[in-house]
């Protein structure tokens, strides 16, 4: 069992197990109704039933959990039109942050300007390793959380907060920049461009951004399911 009793080693334990369950409910190897016994999973995972316990409040937050009467918890599941759905949201969430950003001349780009300098590092570290798809998945979500930032509308930020965790899993599981990391770059910095120069095609722009995600993560998340 893990020696977890400084608090930051806690709190990363903790991140780690979630992440761990968050992948295996997303591919499928807990069942949609399947009950989820604390005692029993802890006792998988080699830990204390504590970390094993927020977790499962974590994942209820993200709505991959469900929180019974009796006080028991089940998998909620996790299907392609969740997926689907999810991104939906997730592009009504980020064209409304784009509407706001147009709108306001004041608004402050550094949120954006960090976001491509961490894509700008990874970009210069290709040039020589490969770049894995934790790092590729982590740029990702600091760069359109920082859509969100910008907006100054935290309603809208805490909204994407809750569908963050579930993207960066999914974007790990499929990998999906590993065809060239250039390309990445570039796809993010042209949007990046546009954004800056509160030009509206940064919406149409956004629209194909996410949709081309959306395409390439549903047809991997499929082919990885079935293989599981």
């Amino acid at each position: 069992m893990a020696n977890v009793d400084d608090p930051l080693l806690r709190a990363n334990h903790t991140r780690e197990i979630v992440k761990r369950l968050r992948t295996d409910i997303i591919l499928g190897k807990y069942k949609k109704g399947s009950r989820l016994i604390e005692a029993k999973i802890a006792d998988q995972l080699g830990t204390s039933r504590a970390p094993v316990r927020t977790s499962f409040q974590l994942l209820a937050q993200e709505g991959l959990v469900l929180n019974l009467s009796n006080g028991g918890r089940e998998v909620v599941g996790f299907s392609v039109k969740q997926v689907s759905d999810l991104f939906d949201l997730r592009l009504m969430l980020e064209t409304k942050a784009l509407e706001l950003i147009i709108l306001n001349s004041n608004f402050q780009y550094r949120p954006i300007f960090e976001s491509m300098d961490q894509l700008k590092l990874h970009l210069e570290t290709s040039a020589n390793h490969e770049i894995s798809s934790v790092d590729t998945s982590q740029a990702d979500i600091l760069f359109h959380r920082s859509l969100l930032l910008m907006s100054e509308n935290n309603p809208l930020l805490v909204a994407w907060n809750t569908m963050a965790n579930i993207f960066q899993t999914l974007l790990e599981i499929t990998n999906m920049t590993s065809s060239t990391y250039r390309e990445f770059y570039d796809d993010h910095q042209h949007l990046a461009n546009l954004i800056i120069q509160r030009n509206p095609e940064c919406l149409t722009e956004l629209t194909a951004h996410i949709s081309k995600a959306k395409k390439i993560i549903i047809q991997r998340l499929e082919d990885n399911i079935a293989k599981s």
